[in-house]
């Protein structure tokens, strides 16, 4: 019973002096517990204050060790902790934090009004969708048409929508488009025929109207001169289109001598599956061209002798085509020439003095031997030999595209003389060659072979 009674005064006295203020306690103030923030905001912590005494004998402020993994660019829940210890006390205190996304996203549409095809159930438009936080929603975009009204609705991620509504009228007033297969000038041999290349014509309300396309031309291959060929197409709702193509007529190089305006077509790394096929172009043109043979396909050897016997030129360029080993010495090079020299002296009777270097002699995959380059410039002509590299690049080893190998050649035209490299290996470059002809011919230029007198278009060596 005296225990209990010392216990029960004890704890009377603490209280008592609690209640006046003379026992030190922690004391922590903590407001707006609960914060609600909209996602890509600065996050800014309003902090608590902390303290640690007594009513009687003051309060001390104490430091807060603040924690966080508040991540405002992305939706969710979040939690600030505040650490206090001071005198053997310590206190925890939370703050809980909500990113969320509040803002509807912007639809952006150019026109207050659209117009639609007859009888659609649909309208082709522009707009654009973007969100705060999803970024572009364009693809989330959802069109209603009824009647005269066109309703675009978007959605984001956080179920913010946006609605705008357009005014519709119904009617077609675009007219269609014809598009050529084929080049827009085309040069025809004369006495040929002329094979239509084809075209196809489509509108934005009648789809594919190809059918409906009418030509008419006024040309007349058996003589020389420049005609068109003219479609014309008519929509579901008499919108017309027209296009042309131009057609010249041209007579087939006859034997020349040199002018101002000279193209050398030179092939290389052939003979080749294709080289008979260009052969045969070259032929129906009466154009000499220049071929920088190899030995890698041997089975096409046979090309080389044709193309000897039909006028052209016949280069070296390498045996094995390949370069590390042709420019590991310059033994290695000479022994590499050698030996596709010997096959086509073989072949043709001839000892060829035209080199092409593998690579042109502005090449660096030679660098392995330094200096190589320059030595063997001068060496080859010492030995009587002359190396050719060009001035016109078909680029026709970085593309399949016919179309485009012969306007790389075409764009360089500008009067003069020009050295142009093509491979016969390359179907493609083979396909272009007839555009390149027909193209030189009608615009005054000679094609030639190449021989030891001619511009040999020496590029800059950098080894």
């Amino acid at each position: 019973m005296v225990k209990r009674w010392i216990i029960g005064v004890v704890i009377f006295l603490l209280i008592s002096l609690i209640g006046l203020g003379f026992i030190p306690f922690l004391d922590t103030d903590i407001t707006d517990e609960d914060t609600v923030i909209e996602v890509l905001s600065d996050y800014k912590d309003p902090g608590i204050k902390s303290c640690y005494g007594s009513l009687i004998l003051g309060c001390k402020e104490t430091k807060v060790e603040v924690s966080n993994n508040v991540d405002t660019t992305k939706i969710g829940d979040y939690v600030v902790t505040y650490k206090i210890e001071y005198k053997n006390k310590e206190k925890v205190l939370k703050r809980n934090v909500r990113v969320v996304d509040n803002t509807a996203p912007e639809l952006e549409i150019p026109q207050e009004q659209v117009n639609a095809c007859p009888k659609a159930t649909d309208v082709n438009m522009e707009y654009k969708a973007t969100d705060n936080y999803d970024g572009d929603i364009t693809s989330k975009v959802i069109k209603t048409l009824d009647n005269d009204k066109l309703t675009l609705t978007v959605e984001d991620s956080s179920n913010n929508k946006t609605t705008k509504t357009l005014s519709v009228t119904y009617q077609d007033v675009d007219k269609p488009t014809i598009s050529l297969e084929g080049n827009d000038t085309i040069y025809l041999s004369l006495g040929s025929a002329y094979k239509e290349p084809g075209f196809t014509a489509l509108d934005n309300c009648s789809g594919d109207i190809t059918s409906k396309v009418t030509t008419s031309n006024n040309i007349n291959s058996n003589k020389v001169g420049t005609y068109e060929v003219n479609y014309q197409v008519v929509d579901d709702y008499n919108n017309e289109a027209t296009i042309k193509r131009t057609v010249k007529v041209i007579t087939n190089q006859p034997t020349v001598s040199k002018g101002n305006k000279i193209i050398y077509l030179t092939f290389d790394d052939g003979p080749g599956y294709y080289t008979n096929e260009l052969l045969d172009i070259l032929k129906e043109y009466n154009v000499k061209a220049t071929f920088f043979v190899t030995w890698q396909h041997p089975g096409y050897a046979n090309s080389i002798k044709r193309a000897y016997e039909e006028g052209h030129a016949i280069g070296l360029h390498t045996y094995s085509h390949v370069y590390a080993n042709v420019y590991a010495s310059i033994d290695a090079y000479f022994k590499d020439l050698e030996a596709i020299n010997a096959e086509v002296k073989n072949l043709t009777g001839i000892d060829s003095k035209l080199i092409r270097f593998p690579g042109g002699s502005s090449n660096t995959v030679s660098r392995r031997t330094p200096n190589i380059m320059t030595y063997l410039a001068g060496e080859v002509q010492a030995r009587g030999y002359q190396y050719f590299d060009w001035n016109v690049s078909s680029g026709d080893t970085s593309t399949n595209n016919s179309t485009t190998i012969a306007n790389n050649v075409i764009k360089c035209l500008n009067g003069g003389t020009y050295v142009v490299l093509q491979h016969d290996t390359k179907q493609a470059s083979v396909k272009a060659v007839r555009s390149i002809i027909e193209y030189g011919l009608a615009n005054g230029y000679t094609f030639l072979p190449l021989d030891i007198t001619s511009p040999a278009a020496h590029h800059h060596i950098n080894n």
